[in-house]
């Protein structure tokens, strides 16, 4: 598997619902941010705390479309992409299109997500063919 798969890979698991609590504190960094779209950090333990906190029941989960994937060097990534999200959070319900920022560091021999932001959920997908 070339790097850029394995990376996509990761990309793909990410986007599984039933993971997607725990997806963070098996695959990022120690020192792993996730922006939110209130531009509050949380880590990665936190994430998994929020997500397992009965506030955020995911329904969906999937990678719409990737915009943008580049190797800064050999061992940083960046990628941008489109979540198709669909969740409830306190009880109000989400269909979201965030565009999604993340940027990836290898250690040792594995990538892991290093920094992860999300955007609101109203993305324009036209607007990345221009």
């Amino acid at each position: 598997m070339t790097e850029k798969e394995q990376i996509t890979s990761l990309l793909y698991e990410l986007a599984t619902p039933k993971k997607m609590g725990s997806f963070f504190v098996n695959n990022a960094t120690s020192d792993f941010l996730f922006i939110r779209p209130s531009g509050n950090p949380i880590s990665a333990k936190g994430f998994e705390q929020m997500m397992a906190s009965g506030d955020v029941i995911q329904e969906k989960a999937e990678i719409t479309k990737i915009h943008r994937f580049e190797f800064l060097s050999s061992d940083v990534a960046m990628c941008v992409f489109t979540l198709g999200a669909k969740f409830t959070y306190k009880g109000t319900p989400n269909d979201d299109l965030p565009t999604v920022t993340s940027i990836f560091k290898k250690v040792g021999n594995a990538w892991k997500i290093h920094w992860l932001q999300r955007s609101s959920g109203d993305s324009d997908l036209s607007l990345w063919d221009k």
